[in-house]
């Protein structure tokens, strides 16, 4: 009977655990990027995402990843069968939330990267219950150095076509550094 009750005291307290992840606070040197994908639309395509030519993970979804960065300007991008741009300018020791959008395309889901306004309080409430229910998708260097050589021609082509695209006048989605999330359930 003992036996019982001490497995019944520790799964409850694993489902306790698991039942609320422990959203991180941003170190105060370094800005913190969640991609999030909240919509299980497309959910068996991955998305690759990367900071300029850095790439920092991939992942199908519903999942989401977060990403410490230096606070300042960066051109964050995710690829599945289009390449879609942000120009962010990030401040230290903020959250920021960039959700990834399956689209439709030719030949598989396209994806859309679109910034998360921090009124926007239903959609943030979607995005935190994504964060609550899972742990964040994580990659090892060993992956994650793999994957940017497989990806080095796809990062030199898409660095070209946003060139281009900045010369042709054409307009980036921003991320500016007051689209920061500072009233997250935070411990």
């Amino acid at each position: 009977m003992k036996n019982v009750f001490h497995l019944i005291i520790f799964l409850c307290l694993m489902y306790l655990k698991s039942a609320g992840q422990v959203i991180e606070k941003a170190p105060t040197d370094k800005a913190v990027v969640y991609f999030v994908r909240p919509s299980s639309f497309g959910f068996a395509i991955n998305f690759s995402y990367y900071d300029s030519t850095i790439f920092i993970g991939k992942f199908n979804g519903p999942k989401y990843m977060r990403y410490e960065c230096n606070p300042g300007k960066h051109l964050f991008w995710a690829r599945s069968e289009n390449r879609y741009f942000v120009e962010a300018d990030l401040l230290a020791g903020k959250i920021y939330f960039l959700e990834a959008i399956p689209i439709m395309g030719a030949m598989k889901a396209g994806v859309e990267l679109n910034p998360i306004d921090p009124m926007d309080i239903k959609k943030k409430n979607k995005v935190m219950k994504l964060l609550k229910r899972k742990p964040s998708e994580s990659f090892s260097n060993v992956e994650l150095e793999k994957e940017a050589l497989n990806q080095q021609d796809n990062i030199l082509k898409a660095m070209k076509i946003y060139k281009t695209d900045k010369a042709n006048g054409v307009n980036m989605i921003q991320l500016n550094k007051t689209q920061y999330h500072d009233d997250l359930n935070i411990n």
